[in-house]
């Protein structure tokens, strides 16, 4: 593990409340733990539409969650599997009976949990990352690259971006492309579909800048 930047110590009742949960029911996703953590008095994990805060609170929870993995496997309690939409609680009889291989994997390099673990990404990443991440996930799931830009393809991108008839500019565009996110992001109930044209509409008409 890293030693610099230095971890933050864990939230006051952080890991009695974690723990406590994935014992009373058997898979929890992130978002209803991030609304759960959020009830209880922890409001650095409240879902939020912004893109950057929604960012630092889900790096945060997944860093801290794999810190607990390392420490409750070490102490013998089990093994906290981590994923966006299951996280649980493996007991230490389960992963004790399983095939040796399979136990071994568990304590292989995960990218995934080293890239949580590297607390620098959350002191590092800004805005205009998160959204970059954000376009580069829903243009491949779109399964269509950009395409060359002509002039009507510019007027397109100004409609559908509500820029038509205004002289665009680059802070024109991320601030229209920003209050658009919050409405049509998929993670908050907006068309894919929709959201996926915005992204495209906000990357062409940076280009032509």
């Amino acid at each position: 593990m890293r030693d610099t930047p230095e971890w933050p110590p864990l939230p006051e009742r952080f890991e009695s409340l974690i723990w406590a949960l994935l014992k009373t029911q058997k898979t929890i996703g992130e978002y209803q733990l991030m609304r759960t953590l959020a009830e209880e008095g922890f409001p650095q994990f409240k879902p939020d539409l912004d893109p950057l805060i929604m960012f630092r609170a889900h790096f945060l929870l997944f860093h801290l969650l794999y810190r607990l993995q390392d420490r409750w496997l070490f102490e013998s309690r089990g093994w906290l599997s981590i994923h966006t939409t299951d996280i649980h609680l493996q007991e230490m009889q389960s992963v004790a009976d399983s095939e040796e291989e399979s136990r071994q994997e568990l304590l292989e390099d995960d990218p995934l949990k080293s890239y949580y673990l590297d607390y620098s990404e959350f002191l590092n990443t800004q805005e205009e990352d998160v959204l970059s991440l954000l376009d580069d996930f829903w243009r491949k799931m779109a399964g269509s690259p950009i395409h060359a830009m002509g002039p009507e393809d510019r007027l397109k991108a100004q409609q559908r971006l509500g820029l038509q008839g205004q002289t665009v500019s680059i802070e024109s565009v991320k601030l229209q492309f920003r209050a658009l996110c919050q409405l049509h992001h998929p993670d908050k109930g907006g068309d894919p579909q929709v959201f996926r044209q915005i992204c495209d509409a906000k990357e062409l008409l940076l280009q032509s800048l």
